[in-house]
Formats: C-alpha cells, structure tokens, sequence
C-alpha cells in the first residue's frame, strides 16, 4: 500500500476521517501555502516527508478529540521533540538498552513490538503533534525509505516504547481503521529496508549505518570457538537473534565453562532474550559464580516460573547484597512479593542488621521506582510517620514519583504531598529537603 501523498488524495482521506470521527464541519484548518512550509523547513534545516508534506497541503493541522490521538499542530509550531521535552527525552534516554531484533524484524512493522524503539532516535525526533494522554506524534528523520518517507512514532509515557510506523500516512491510515473498526494493513515492501541514518537531518554528507551482516547459524557457532574474545562476544550477541535448539545449547555451554566474564555475561543476556526454559537452571546456578553474578540475576527478568521467583525472593527476604537487584528483577515480572520486605525494612528503624539498614534507607526510592502507583499508595502513608526516619526515608521516595514517575497523575500526586507537607513538616533538615524536591519537580508538574 502506498503514501498517500497528494492533496487530492489527502482531501478525500480526511473527509472520511471527519465522517468517522463524528466532527461537525471541518476539523482542520486550511492548507499550507508553499511558502509557510519552506519558511519552516528552512527553519529546521531538514525537507519534510512526502506524505507529512502533501497532508499539510491539504489542511495545516488536525484536531482530533480522543486523547489517545493528540491534535497535529500547523507546520508553525512543530519543534525537535528533545528541546520541547528535555525531561521526557532525558528520562528515556537514562533507561536505554541495546536493540535486541534484528534489522529485517525491526523494520517489519506487523512484527515490530513497541518496547523494541531506538532510543537515540529520540534526540533528532520531529514532534508534530500536541500532547495528549501524555501522548504525542514524532517523526523520525533518522529512518528514511526509498521513498523518502519517515518513520512516524506515536510515542506514550503509558506505554513501554514508541508504536512505529513506516510513514506518517501509515499512522493516519490506523487511525482511520481504528475509528471504523476495520483492520490495518501496514504499507510495506517484501525484503525492502530504510536507510539509517548515524548523523541528524541538517548535517552535510550524512554517514549511513551499514546494512546489518546476514547470520548464519553455522557460521556464528565457530565464531563462538574463536580464540579472541571479542569474536565470541559478537557470537553471543548474534545467536539471541537466531534462536533454536542449537543456539540455546552453545550459549549455555558459554556459559557455563568460557574463560572471558564478557562472552559469559553475553551469553546469559541472550539466553534472557530467548527465554529458553532449560536456561533457568543454569543462570540460577550462575549467580553463586562472582563472575557473573548480577548479570545472571538480572537475566532471569524474562522468565515467570516460580523456581527462580522463589529464589529471587529469598535474596529480597534476606537483605543480602543483591535484595535490590533482585527486587527489579521480580518488580520487572510483575510480582508484586518484593513490596512487603522492603517496607519492612523502611520502618525497621531499630534493627541491628546492617543489611536490613541498608536496604531500609534505599526501600522508598526502591518502592517508587518498581511499583510507581502501587508504590505510592504504600509510601504516603509513611508521610505521616511520628518516626522522623520513616518520614525521611518515604519522602525519598515521594521525591523520586514527583520527578520521574512515567504516569502524569501519580507524578502530580506527588508533587502536591510534596507541597502540603512543606508547611506542616517540624523537622527543619527534612522540610529544606522537601523543598527543594519541590523545586526540582515543579516544572514536570506545571
């Protein structure tokens, strides 16, 4: 299926968007003129993409009431997505990971899963929307199509990652299908790719990313019996994309027995991805192993079985060096066990355990952080602690939702607390640190 893209087309499209929505009259505006988008384009330093262009032409702007699907802005107020939302950009960019598809699979949008986004996208993202349910629409000059498309994002704080679509007209083509019910079918081309981009739109002699090497199982299995380290880290890496029994094998025999910590902890990370079952044993066998310990803990975050959740819950119960860990890894898989130990050791004031201690003075930002919601129905409470510890210790936490929670409402919630209790708080050290969490938070809660 192809772009839309000519403002015929573009006319007709939006007159039976209008319809399903339900608008009376027109919920546009009129069309761009050529010179209003070479005044922005010239602004930005980049030419927009063909579709984006050609609906611009034909109404320069969209309000769209449902609030999952924010109003499009005319072409002179679209702005980079990082300068607009420096705290948001920022926040996604501290918790970004590795790509964990291949390059066919990620540019194969019926297949893409929206946890599975480039991050450093996000610095060079084009938002032409407004927000909405904490939503917005991005363009991304950094995947370009043969056809000079872009890759549009509709990009949530409620959601895990950015829904992708190979172009702008690909995401008002959902859209329209989701006011009527019907199904979506995503424009794509059989073996077609994008170019990537490594430099931003506006940069002279753009570099290219080169096209991703072709694996061939046989292949990345000798690689795995190389004498040089950083061939058999690549091939650790390479087999979580290749899968099967014989993968599976060769990176639990890595493992187990390989002489670098770097290709053993490669190999538990793949083995996460994969989510191979015979692969819990051995990775709870390799947490006794100082080498790769950590690395083992945190690859048992994509597994659900109780074996390794019981074994996860007894380093949280026993305040070891590895509670916190652990509490992310089973916070991650949804369990909800961790909760009750780590306030206990919040309010555990006078216990002599240096474990429980230390455990207790991280436990409100570790509640925050894990169960945000959740976390803060258990930590406001706390506020009102005749302990002055228990009190700090909460606040901690509150600070953290006020500032980072990824709801809007839980993060505002905080904030207020935040603010009601600066003025009642006795404690003089404690209502200068709330103060300034207050500070810190106001301008993501405005």
């Amino acid at each position: 299926m192809t772009p839309i893209s000519s403002p015929e087309e573009w006319s007709n499209f939006l007159k039976q968007y209008a319809s399903a929505a339900e608008f009376n009259g027109w919920p546009g505006g009129p069309g761009s003129s050529e010179e209003q988008l070479l005044k922005a384009e010239t602004k930005l330093k980049i030419t927009l993409p063909p579709s984006y262009r050609a609906f611009l032409k034909t109404s320069n702007g969209w309000k769209y009431s449902a609030q999952t699907a924010p109003a499009l802005r005319p072409v002179e107020k679209i702005k980079w997505f990082r300068k607009e939302h420096k705290d948001w950009f920022e926040a996604y960019q501290m918790g970004a990971e590795e790509l964990s598809v291949t390059e066919q699979d990620y540019f194969n949008y019926t297949k893409s899963d929206c946890v599975e986004f480039d991050t450093k996208h996000l610095g060079q993202a084009l938002c032409i929307s407004e927000v909405g349910d904490e939503a917005v629409v991005l363009l991304n000059p950094m995947v370009v199509w043969p056809d000079g498309e872009w890759e549009a994002w509709f990009f949530a704080n409620w959601l895990p990652g950015a829904i992708r679509y190979r172009s702008f007209s690909d995401w008002m083509r959902h859209e329209l299908s989701e006011l009527l019910n019907q199904p979506f079918e995503h424009g794509l081309n059989p073996g077609e790719l994008p170019t990537v981009y490594l430099d931003p739109p506006g940069k002279d002699n753009r570099r290219v990313r080169p096209r991703e090497e072709v694996l061939v199982l046989e292949t990345v299995l000798e690689r795995l019996k190389s004498k040089k380290d950083r061939d058999r880290v690549k091939a650790a890496q390479q087999l979580r994309f290749l899968g099967g029994e014989q993968a599976v094998a060769a990176l639990l025999d890595a493992l187990k027995s390989d002489s670098s910590r770097e290709v053993r902890c490669h190999a538990a990370d793949s083995l996460s991805i994969l989510g191979a079952p015979e692969a819990v044993e051995p990775l709870i066998i390799a947490i006794d192993d100082p080498m790769v310990n950590t690395t083992a803990i945190h690859a048992l975050r994509n597994f659900t079985d109780e074996r390794s959740g019981e074994v996860l819950f007894k380093f949280v119960e026993s305040y070891s060096y590895y509670a916190s860990t652990a509490a992310h890894v089973l916070a991650a898989r949804g369990d909800s066990r961790p909760l009750k130990p780590l306030l206990d050791s919040l309010v555990a004031v006078d216990s002599q355990n240096p474990g429980v201690q230390h455990i207790g003075d991280i436990a409100g930002r570790l509640i925050a952080d894990f169960y945000q919601e959740a976390g803060f129905a258990v930590l406001e409470p706390l506020t009102r602690d005749s302990n002055l510890k228990i009190r700090t210790r909460a606040y901690c936490g509150i600070g953290d939702l006020a500032s980072l929670a990824k709801n809007k409402t839980t993060r505002r919630h905080a904030h207020e607390l935040l603010k009601r209790w600066a003025e009642i708080e006795t404690d003089e050290e404690l209502r200068r640190w709330i103060a300034v969490s207050i500070q810190i938070s106001a301008k993501k809660n405005r």
